[in-house]
C-alpha cells in the first residue's frame, strides 16, 4: 500500500472540493459558478477513482466504506460526467447537445463569455441526461432540463451532498494514511529531509506510474 500516493491524492482532493465549494458558496456570477460546478466534477470523480483504490483498507477502518459507501452511484455519475463532458469531451456528446439545445448552432458562433459559460451549461445538461440504460436515468428519475428551477435545484443537491460526503472521506483517509504509513516528523529529521531532497532526480513519469 502507497500511503505516500494515498495521503497526496486525499489532501489535493480535499483542498480542490473545499476551495471550489466555498468559493460556489459566496454565490459568484454564472459563467465563474460553471467554472466551479465543473472542477467540483473533476475533484469528486478523482475521488471516485481513489476510493477504489483504497477498498483494501476497509477491513480494518470499517468507518472509510460507511463514510462513502451510501454516496459511490453519486461518485460514478460525477466520473461519467467527467470522462464525457469536463476533463474530455466525447464526440458522440458534442453531436448530441446541438441535437438537443438547437440554441447552440447560434450561441457556438459567438465568443463573449456569457454565451460561452451558456453554451457548457447546455453541453453540461446533455451530458446529464445521456447517464441511462434503456432510456432510462441512472440517477435521477427524469429528464433533466437545468433551464428549469427544480431540475437545476436537483442537480445542485446531488453536487453539495456529494461534495460534502467525498469531502468527509478524504480528510478520514488521510488521518489514516499519516498514521498507517508512520509519515515523517519533519521537525525531528528536516537536516536528513533535506539532505534527500537536495538528491532527487527528476525523471519523466509515464501514465499510471507512482
Amino acid at each position: 500500500m502507497d500511503y505516500t500516493h494515498i495521503l497526496v491524492a486525499a489532501r489535493l482532493a480535499q483542498a480542490d472540493l473545499k476551495t471550489a465549494d466555498e468559493a460556489l458558496e459566496a454565490s459568484p456570477d454564472f459563467p465563474m459558478r460553471l467554472v466551479l460546478m465543473r472542477h467540483l466534477l473533476v475533484a469528486i470523480a478523482n475521488v471516485a477513482d481513489l476510493e477504489v483504490s483504497v477498498r483494501n483498507l476497509y477491513q480494518k477502518h470499517p468507518d472509510l466504506s460507511g463514510t462513502i459507501g451510501p454516496h459511490r452511484k453519486a461518485l460514478d455519475f460525477a466520473k461519467y460526467l467527467r470522462n464525457i463532458c469536463v476533463g474530455h469531451l466525447n464526440l458522440g456528446l458534442a453531436a448530441k447537445a446541438v441535437e438537443w439545445r438547437p440554441e447552440l448552432n447560434k450561441l457556438l458562433r459567438e465568443d463573449e463569455p456569457p454565451a460561452l459559460a451558456l453554451a457548457a451549461f447546455m453541453v453540461l445538461e446533455t451530458a446529464i441526461n445521456t447517464y441511462v440504460v434503456d432510456e432510462v436515468h441512472r440517477f435521477f428519475e427524469s429528464e433533466t432540463d437545468l433551464m428549469y428551477p427544480p431540475d437545476l435545484q436537483r442537480f445542485h443537491d446531488f453536487l453539495g451532498q456529494t461534495v460534502h460526503a467525498s469531502l468527509r472521506f478524504v480528510e478520514r483517509l488521510a488521518n489514516v494514511a499519516i498514521n498507517e504509513g508512520k509519515l515523517a516528523d519533519y521537525d525531528a529529521t528536516w537536516p536528513d529531509l533535506a539532505l534527500k531532497a537536495g538528491q532527487t532526480d527528476f525523471q519523466f513519469l509515464t501514465k499510471g506510474r507512482r
